[in-house]
């Protein structure tokens, strides 16, 4: 049984900048609203936020707006992928890499939308 991060998004995401594995899968999640795209490893260190805080920037960054979700969940061949728990967030309200730090079973969901202020 293994911790793992699943990104997906309303948009094709790229493989990032190497600084961590993301690996290209095709799950379908129940909870999850776009399809999911990349998987990594538990994200817990404060250098791996970050990455992937940068990563979700850059996949973003083309896009006036775009959707992002992230998940914790466990990999078992015992226990169903299963998102327990949803939040919201927009892109431009991340100020702390640890605002990506998440529980297991919860689904994070990141949208990007015009700011200005």
């Amino acid at each position: 049984m293994t911790h793992y991060y699943y990104l997906a998004s309303d948009k094709k995401m790229g493989l990032g900048n190497g600084s961590v594995d993301y690996m290209e899968t095709d799950y379908i999640i129940p909870g999850f609203d776009y399809p999911v795209q990349f998987e990594t490893l538990s994200l817990e260190k404060e250098w791996e936020l970050k990455a992937l805080l940068q990563y979700i920037r850059n996949h973003t960054a083309p896009y006036k707006v775009c959707t992002i979700q992230i998940a914790n969940l466990l990999n078992s061949n015992k226990v169903e992928l299963k998102v327990q728990g949803k939040s919201n967030i927009l892109l431009h309200k991340i100020v702390n890499p640890k605002q990506l730090l998440l529980e297991e079973g919860h689904l994070l969901t990141i949208k990007k939308v015009p700011y200005f202020n």
